[in-house]
């Protein structure tokens, strides 16, 4: 878990440096604001901030440590939660399959490590696992911790709640096991006591039932709040590699345990009560994974815990042993395999191929530190070169902007509940697809600016706005796209700045350097250098200067033939002459697909050629890989309409 922690995730650019900026206006106004105060757009609209003590933290940890001690901080907290979470229960038996188990845990933790208010929730899930079992042990210290946690919680993540549901399952199964009025007095009190402090926030009771509503003005469809199914669709990555081993030994914990029931001694039924309950709301959102991934820990550790020490075994406790084995079991085939896993992970997350395998959505971020100086080339442009406002950002990088650029305030952030439902269906969407809708809205808020991320805007609207005179490209790298307003004001820094096809050349041949010297870098900047070269290619063929990026993509596609984002750039940057030198490479793709883009994209080709019988058979071989993609249903109906077709006019 450590190791997999050890990057700097995607938080810089899509969420801390709001929570940065937010935490330095909370800590010197000593204040926590109540509306969306970041934006022109809608200022004043109300927003519960239910992570401020968060952002207060983040602020002092990066004032202290910089990103890179973030970074430190962060791979701790991981560890620290799978540590309490991994010895909450002791198992007494098949150590090998409760590592196996915690491998598991660890990828799926592993595609959320980002430095997000979200790490203090799975802290706070591990340790009442952990103090839950405590208590059952007789110790009555725990519950104090559990109750100063709750009013940290309370204002460090939204998920607060289901740590107040934890604990109410908690006491509930303790209340059941004392069996009296007065045990269940107590518990009803000391819920309530968590309740209670649950509510000591900015809101109030408001902010304690936030939670309950936050989705009733959240009209923007985001990945991680897809259920892992609809990511399935189009991705395969290790996060859904591991959840269903790790569904299955829980399943089969559950089942284990419920062999046992109404045996004596104390029970776990909490445990089990949380898992079930994560594991309704992983399925529903990937974003909620790791809630599963932590609480499905204890439940298999006390299926492979003796069924009671005061007795001898009942039938159904044997069929308990049945399932998970011998009180003997025979450890080292186990170990030595569980084992071999470990350092295989280990060594694929060392290397690269952990992340340059898996392509996105939810994939897992490069290894390494990051350099922080690229997240302020935005405020540089603003400081030396006079760039101001009004801007047009996009969702992706609108809190970026407002860390880099405040006080100018932004267009747009990323907290979709921070916006009326109706300004993303109305505005902010249809801009973005530069039609009429575009024309309105830039004359209601008379854009001087335009700053948008590369990976939220993608190369139709980078292309087209670079088309369109009355707008000029002064900057470009691997994260953001600027435009200014070709207008006198702007004069200035469009002839300083200016992307001219001597600045495209010169940009480009610092990309080839770059990757030149890529394996020079030490190990822990190696993979982020890697990934921050591949997004400068990516702006070349966002800009449409496929001719520049084609002999760059191609020498990093030489050095790092297994990375999915550098092959898509094949497909798009090969001119005609080289096609059959990469005809391969999406051939060998297509057979065993990550993505389901690989089979749509090859099979297409290869029906485009007018082997109809192969592309269907290429389309059909990636629906065994991607049973649930519509797009790929789609392709092969045509496939098969085409096919059928043709034969109709031949017969």
């Amino acid at each position: 878990m450590f190791l997999l922690a050890f990057t700097p995730g995607l938080s810089f650019t899509e969420d801390l440096g709001r929570h940065l900026l937010l935490g330095r206006i909370i800590w010197e106004g000593k204040a926590v604001p109540d509306t969306n105060l970041l934006t022109y757009t809608y200022p004043d609209f109300p927003f519960v901030n239910h992570h401020w003590l968060a952002e207060v933290l983040f602020y002092w940890l990066h004032r202290l440590a910089g990103f890179n001690g973030m970074i430190v901080w962060k791979m701790v907290v991981m560890s620290l939660a799978l540590g309490l979470a991994l010895t909450a229960v002791r198992p007494a038996r098949r150590y090998s399959l409760y590592w196996l188990a915690g491998l598991l845990s660890a990828v799926i933790l592993g595609f959320r490590a980002h430095v997000r208010p979200e790490l203090l929730t799975y802290l706070g899930v591990a340790l009442y696992l952990w103090s839950f079992e405590r208590i059952r042990q007789g110790a009555q210290w725990p519950r104090w911790v559990i109750l100063g946690y709750a009013l940290l919680w309370a204002n460090f993540h939204i998920y607060f709640l289901f740590g107040v549901g934890m604990v109410a399952a908690f006491a509930l199964e303790r209340a059941v096991a004392g069996r009296s009025r007065v045990s269940l007095q107590a518990e009803a009190g000391w819920l309530a006591a968590v309740a209670a402090i649950s509510c000591v926030n900015p809101q109030g009771i408001r902010g304690f039932l936030y939670p309950l509503r936050i989705f009733s003005n959240y009209s923007l469809g985001l990945v991680e709040n897809a259920s892992p199914l609809e990511v399935w669709a189009s991705v395969i990555n290790p996060m859904l590699i591991a959840l269903p081993p790790l569904c299955t030994l829980f399943g089969v914990a559950v089942l284990a345990l419920w062999h046992r029931r109404g045996k004596g001694g104390v029970g776990r039924g909490a445990n089990v009560l949380v898992g079930l309950t994560a594991l309704v709301m992983c399925w529903l959102m990937v974003r909620s994974t790791p809630l599963f991934a932590l609480s499905a820990l204890p439940v298999i550790a006390a299926a492979l815990a003796p069924a009671r020490e005061e007795g001898v075994e009942s039938p159904t406790e044997q069929a308990t042993t049945r399932i998970f084995g011998h009180r003997r079991p025979s450890w080292a085939p186990g170990a030595v395999a569980v084992l071999l896993l470990n350092l295989w992970l280990g060594y694929g997350v060392l290397e690269g191929w952990y992340t340059r395998i898996f392509p996105a959505p939810v994939g897992p971020t490069p290894l390494g530190f990051e350099d922080e100086q690229r997240f302020l080339r935005l405020r540089q442009l603003a400081s030396q070169h006079g760039l101001r406002g009004p801007l047009f950002s996009d969702f992706k990088i609108g809190s970026l902007l407002e860390y880099e650029l405040h006080p100018e305030a932004a267009y747009v952030d990323n907290r979709p509940e921070a916006f009326p439902a109706t300004f993303w269906r109305k505005e902010y969407v249809p801009a973005l697809g530069l039609r009429e809708d575009w024309a309105r809205v830039e004359n209601e808020r008379g854009f001087n600016a335009v700053i948008v991320s590369l990976v939220g805007a993608k190369e139709f609207f980078v292309q087209e706005l670079r088309r369109r005179p009355e707008w000029v490209l002064v900057y470009l790298d691997g994260l953001a796209a600027v435009f200014v307003r070709n207008s006198a004001p702007n004069a200035g820094v469009i002839e300083e700045l200016r992307f001219s096809p001597e600045r495209i050349d010169a940009y480009a041949a610092q990309i080839g350097r770059r990757i030149d010297t890529l394996d020079g870098v030490p190990w822990w900047r190696r993979q982020v250098e890697t990934e921050w070269t591949v997004q400068e290619l990516y702006s070349l063929v966002c800009i449409g200067e496929y001719e520049a990026a084609w002999p760059l993509v191609w020498k990093l596609h030489q050095k790092y033939p297994d990375h999915q984002g550098v092959q898509e750039f094949l497909w798009v940057s090969v001119p005609p002459s080289d096609a059959d030198r990469v005809k391969p490479v999406f051939a060998r793709r297509a057979r065993w697909p990550l993505a389901v883009k690989e089979v749509v994209n090859w099979g297409g080709h290869v029906a485009s050629t007018g082997d109809l019988a192969e592309a269907e058979r290429i389309l059909r071989r990636g629906r065994l890989f991607f049973p649930l993609s519509p797009i790929l249903r789609q392709t092969l109906e045509k496939v098969e309409g085409r096919r059928v077709d043709l034969q109709h006019r031949r017969n």
